[in-house]
Parts: C-alpha cells; structure tokens; sequence
C-alpha cells in the first residue's frame, strides 16, 4: 500500500519533528484508518482504549459529524489539488492512482450528503453509519429534531440536518476544486449533477435554504446583509452561483450571479473590509482561488483581488499557513511574502502527527507569543484558521480532587476529579489505558476515596452520603453514617482493619470493628460536645491514638480518640495582620504534628504564606506572633518577608515517609521543603502545565500526586520531578479525542500546487 501508518516513537510533543512529505502520510494514514465514514471527514475522534477500532456507527459514545460536511469539502480540495500537483509532476502511477481514488470517495462523500436527504440539493450536515439515536441526540436535547433516517448507496445512515449557509458554502468550494482539478470520465459528470443540485436548491427557492420539514424557518444563503455592501456572506453566494454556471453553464446560475454581483456594486469595489472572522475568512479565500480560475472579467477579477486584500489585511501576521498560500497564489507581488512565508511554513513545520488533543495554558510562558506554533496552540477544531493559533489557553483538564494508593498493591490507584467521577488505574498510573472509570453509587458525585487494607475494600464520600465496595467498586453499599452536613472524608482506621473515620461537615464520625460483614453499620458521633455556635472543619489524623482536629478560623480544638474532652490551642496567624487559609497537614508518623498557615494582608509588600507548625496538638504553634515580632526586631520586614514563601500556598501535605520533607502548592509549580517547612523551592520539572491546583500524598507508598489543568502527574522521587499519571480529564470521563490533521494536508497540497514548497523542502527533516 502507498499508505502505512509509520510506527515512529514520537510522544506528543516532539512527533511534530516529521519532515513535511512523511508528516502528510502518516496524517493521510491515520485519517484512513480513524476518521473515515465511508469517505466522511470526522474531524474529532474518540479514541478508545486498547487500540480497539474508532466506532463511526450510531452507537459511537461521543464522536460528532455536525461540521462533517464542512471539513470533508475542505479536504476534498485539498485532495484534488494533490492529484492535480502530482498527475502534473509526473508522480508514479500508482501514486496518481491513489491520488485520484481518495479525491473520488471524499467527493462522494460529500454528494452523499446531499443524496441522504430524499430531497435533491437538500444537504446534511454529516451522517452516522446504522440505526437509532446517536450520542448527540441523546445528550442535546435542542438537537434532537435535526435528526433522522436514510439511506444511500444501500447502506443505512441516520444523517444530521437544519443545514447552515456555511455547509453549503464549504460544499459548493470543495466541490468546484474537485470538477476542474480532479474529477475525470463519468465523476466530470457526477460532480456537475452535485453542483447543480447543491446550488439549484437555493437558487429555486429566492437564495433560502429550506429544512426538511419546509414549515420550519429556512436559511438565508446571503446570511445578515443590508442588501448593498458587499460582505463575506455575499462573497460566499457568488462564487457559489458562478462555480454552478461554470460546471452546468446552466443561465439560471448565470442570473444570480450577474445579479448578485450588481446588486453589492462588485464591479466598482475600491476596498473589502471585513471584521476579522476567521471562519469566514476561511470560506471566501477558498472560494477565491475558484473565483481567479474561472473568471474572465478583468473588472471583476481585481475586485476579487481585492477582497482578497481585505482578507489578507487581517490575517497577514497570524502565520496561517493556507491564507498564506492561497493569497499569494492571487497577489504574488503582494508585499511582505518573504516574512508571511517563514511564518507560514513554521506552521506546518510544527504540526504535530500525534493530533491527541493535549490540554495547553501559554499564558503562564512569558516566552510564547501569538501566533503559537500549531503544536503549543489552544485547538479549536479541524481547521486551525479559526483563529487558536493565537489564543493561549484551551481544552484544560478537569483537576483530579482525590487519590488514594492500596496498602496492598501500589500499582492499584484510585482517583476522583472535581466533576465527581471516580477512575481506578491498575497500572500505577503508567498508562491511559491502565485507568478506567468506575460507576458511582447512584450516579452520585465522589468527594473522596479511601482503600482498605485489601485492594477489594474501597470506600467513598460522595454528595448524598457515604459507600462502600468489598468488590473494588463493582458494585456499592450505602454506610449509615449519622448526621445532615455535607459529607467532606472517609478514611479506614489505620489499627483496625474493618473500622472507619467520617467527616461531614457538622462533625466527625467512627464506626466500630465489627469485622467485614458489618463494615460501617454503626456509628458514634465524636462531636457533639463542642461549641454548637461555631462553623468548623474537621480532620481526622491517623495514628496510634488517632487525634482528632476542629478548625474555627485561628482557633483549633484537638482531642485524641482515648480523650472526653476537647481541648482550646493557641490560635494560629498574626491576628488582624493575616488571614487565615485552609492548610492543614498531618505528620503520617505523628498525630500530633501538624502545618497549618496564614497569609499576609496585601499591603505594601507581596503577599506572604506563614507557615506554623505545631508538634503537641494544637497547644501550641511555631511562627507564632511574638516570634514573628521577635524576628521584625532583630532584621527588618523586607528580610522577614523574603524568607516566607511567595504568595498564598494552595495546599500543603507531609512526605509518606519522611516528616522532614513538606509539599506546598505555590502560585507556579510545586514547592518543596526538605528542612521541615524551614526553607522552600519551587520544582516544576516535567509538568507539561506547571500549575498545581490540587496536592495528594496517599498514606500508603512512595508516591505524591498533583492536579494540574494537563491533568493527573506524579513525583517518585520526593517532588523533584514529575511525570505524566495518563488521567487526562477534558472530556466525558477520561475519554480521549483526536483530531484527524486534514488541515495539515490541505494548506500542504496548495504549497505544493503552486510551488510555494519544492521537493527539498517537503523531505527536509524538521529544525
């Protein structure tokens, strides 16, 4: 075959490396293979586990075609203009061969759009393979109308309708570049009936494009117009018209046309400025090239010129690889070609072959600028000219709340993300398909998760309450735990095996050791014997006793388990000097060691996190506001300031194993103490997005965990590097999507088309 997907060992961030011509294969293979509806351009894919095949039937779980028609048109002219370049240029026949095929079926694909329908010119969106409600249908409800049944070419294909001006606009561009650049023998005649209907049904119908059902409010193929200034909706229509009157020669065509271009005053057009769009810019650039190819009025073609300056004008320093190419295809004279070419071909350049899409947060590289090279950008969808190489943030993880580590088995992990959905990874995190979700009790949100001696034993907090699994969370038992606040924690004690700790946020309760069978059916309140007019939190410290901690702002009440009574400690900050955070930390070695905080007022200098330490419980705290003056008195506050860490600390948590070495989550990365909170560093090596928005250190094993907008990460080595824990959260669970690179291989047939790219550099390793 002329097409194999490559084995490379890229990751994501360096498969980009690939020289142009290979970039294009791998990219054409990898459509073949996955984003492939009987010809059918699926942008975004999901990718399941496993390697198993991507489903493009309607039992798909989340995959969409609802622009489908759009992007395979804009394939499909990419496609053609491949063939065109390497017929010309005198390519290998089977390679010719291969060229012409896949331009015929993506042209088929997108005359089946039409022929779906029942009704000629009548175009769907896109279409999946089968019967029955798709995802969308059953997840959209406003879209549940715009679906329906048919069949074409034999085959049953429940399409997506309530087509937009800009289905047919795409439609009506990438079918004229298919008619005169790769259509041949009996296709020359199949095209020009696919572009007479198109364009006939809303031509026949006063420029409205009609649903399905006709009593619904049809489209305006003009789009909003004030009827006299020309704009990118007209350019659409017009070229639409003069591309039907081309392939059928049909006068009808010809009428709109001439009308069209009378009424928007073409003929007298001293300037074209639209806002900038860069979907419709993307739309009237494609429709241009058609417009110079078959055009022959001179009047009317420096207007077309000049729209294309109009478009041109907006987009000349967003490094847009195929505006680039097509405006100087039209103005090859046009100033600044040389700068707006380097741009152009570091975006293909950086084009990325692994297309997963990969969450991204520039903004925090003071470095990067707009335009983003296509492999730091923000995606937007198939076709990056709608304008993300130049937004800096986009498709951010859901951040992973929770995790817990079995006593067990370190390679079994549970994790819960702030949507509530809870995963079990049993690959300690090494991989994607190594996590897997796990069905919620009553499909309830997860707050926190906690394993039990045995891998089997898992117990969850969740917002209605708490559970438990001796099955691993095959299936779930709600526990009795008393009281109406919110449920907050839920730990396994760490000397009985079959006895539990349970914090809501009205108190904290224990369930006895009645051995499994009856694991947390009875509980006792800890609680009820504190001041009932205070808002408190409550944490549970794990040790032998365990001790007990309530929170009220700078106040702290302790008590072991053994105790009656609670006890008053030393307030914690620097009274109207600090506010207070909620940081707490246990010493896993120590019930009664604990870090807890304040910062800073804003003021005159940064915001600072004072860190307080207290090794009895409570009764007493280090940092506290005579030795803070104590300090002030002997320096000055610039010098006191300096040795706090910067800012207010997200988070903070003990080593599992070493009660000398702290974690904190800074504005920026993760910080570090190896000195017991005395000092601090920020270690960021390995996050792909280093911004810690939440830190876990499971009682049980060697590993700290981080939620980051990249997703889940882990350090092995005490916080000093991080790698990928493969729990990516942007879309349903931790489902993954993929976009299939289309747009690669459009802009680079036009390059090659027109010789903007020679062979040199197509086969040039990347720099």
């Amino acid at each position: 075959m002329l097409y194999v997907l490559s084995e490379f060992a890229f990751s994501a961030d360096d498969s980009w490396k690939t020289p142009l011509a290979e970039k294009e294969r791998i990219l054409e293979a990898n459509i073949l293979k996955r984003h492939n509806i009987l010809g059918l351009y699926p942008s975004m894919v999901e990718i399941p586990h496993g390697g198993a095949p991507v489903d493009i039937t309607t039992a798909t779980p989340s995959s969409d075609v609802v622009h489908a028609v759009c992007w395979t048109a804009n394939y499909l002219a990419g496609a053609s203009y491949r063939y065109r370049y390497l017929k010309d240029n005198g390519a290998p026949k089977d390679v010719v061969d291969f060229a012409r095929a896949r331009a015929d079926e993506l042209f088929e694909a997108v005359y089946r759009c039409q022929r779906v329908t029942g009704v000629r010119g009548l175009q769907a969106r896109g279409y999946f393979l089968g019967h029955g409600p798709v995802y969308v249908e059953r997840f959209r409800p406003n879209e549940v109308d715009e679906w329906h049944q048919g069949e074409a070419d034999g085959r049953s294909l429940r399409w997506r309708g309530n087509p937009s001006h800009h289905n047919y606009s795409d439609s009506i561009h990438g079918l004229g570049q298919y008619y005169d650049l790769a259509a041949e023998g009996t296709q020359k005649e199949r095209a020009r009936e696919a572009i007479d209907a198109l364009v006939s049904y809303w031509v026949d119908n006063d420029l409205l494009i009609y649903k399905l059902d006709r009593s619904r409010r049809p489209v305006n193929i003009l789009g909003f117009t004030d009827g006299k200034t020309l704009n990118t909706r007209v350019m659409m229509a017009i070229a639409g018209a003069k591309v039907a009157h081309h392939a059928t020669g049909q006068e009808k065509f010809q009428k709109v046309y001439q009308q069209l271009v009378d009424q928007y005053d073409v003929r007298n057009l001293d300037a074209f400025r639209p806002g900038k769009d860069f979907d419709d810019a993307e739309h009237v650039f494609c429709h241009l090239e058609n417009l110079v190819r078959i055009e022959k009025d001179p009047v009317l073609l420096e207007a077309y010129r000049l729209v294309a300056d109009g478009l041109w004008n907006n987009c000349k320093n967003d490094a847009q690889s195929l505006f680039t190419y097509i405006y100087f295809s039209i103005r090859p004279d046009a100033p600044g070609r040389d700068e707006a070419f380097v741009d152009a071909m570091r975006s293909l350049v950086t084009w990325p072959t692994d297309t997963t899409i990969q969450p991204r947060m520039n903004s925090l590289f003071e470095d990067r600028k707009p335009p983003y090279p296509v492999y730091q950008a923000a995606w937007d969808n198939e076709y990056i000219w709608k304008g993300n190489l130049l937004r800096a943030d986009g498709w951010q993880s859901r951040t992973v709340t929770a995790v817990d580590v079995s006593p067990e088995d370190e390679m079994l992990i549970a994790a819960a993300d702030e949507a509530g959905d809870l995963y079990l990874s049993r690959d300690g995190a090494a991989s994607f398909d190594g996590w897997r979700p796990l069905e919620r009790p009553n499909d309830r949100s997860v707050r926190a998760v906690a394993f039990g001696q045995k891998s089997r034993m898992l117990v969850i907090a969740c917002d209605d309450g708490f559970y438990g699994s001796g099955n691993t969370g095959q299936s779930w038992k709600k526990l009795p735990v008393p009281g109406s606040g919110a449920p907050v924690s839920i730990v396994f004690d760490s000397n009985d095996p079959f006895s539990l700790y349970a914090t809501r946020a009205d108190g904290i309760y224990h369930s006895r050791d009645f051995g499994e069978e009856f694991l947390g059916e009875s509980w006792v309140s800890l609680t009820d014997d504190l001041p009932k007019a205070t808002s408190f939190r409550f944490y549970v410290a794990l040790g032998e006793p365990a001790r007990l901690y309530a929170r009220a702002k700078e106040r702290f009440f302790t008590k072991t388990v053994d105790e009656t009574k609670w006890t008053l400690g030393s307030p914690l900050g620097l009274g109207n000097y600090s506010d207070s955070l909620d940081l707490f930390a246990v010493d896993p070695q120590n019930a009664s060691h604990v870090f807890s905080g304040a910062a800073t007022k804003p003021g005159r200098f940064p915001v600072r996190t004072i860190v307080q330490e207290t090794i009895d419980g409570g009764a007493s705290w280090s940092n506290d506001m005579a030795y803070i003056f104590g300090l002030f008195a002997k320096g000055s506050l610039r010098e006191l300031l300096g040795s706090l860490p910067a800012g207010k600390l997200g988070g903070i948590a003990f080593d599992a194993e070493n009660s000398e070495v702290l974690y904190g989550i800074p504005e920026r990365g993760v910080s570090r103490s190896v000195d017991g909170g005395k000092s601090w560093q920020v270690k960021e090596a390995g996050l792909e997005i280093p911004l810690a928005k939440s830190l876990i250190v499971p009682r049980h094993g060697k590993t700290v965990f981080v939620g980051t907008p990249a997703g889940l990460y882990l350090s092995r080595d005490q916080g000093e590097t991080w790698e990928n824990g493969h729990l990516v959260l942007q879309f349903t669970k931790n489902r993954r999507r993929e976009l299939g690179g289309a747009a690669f291989i459009d802009a680079y047939w036009r390059a090659r088309h027109y010789g903007f790219i020679d062979e040199d550099a197509a086969n040039r390793p990347a720099e």
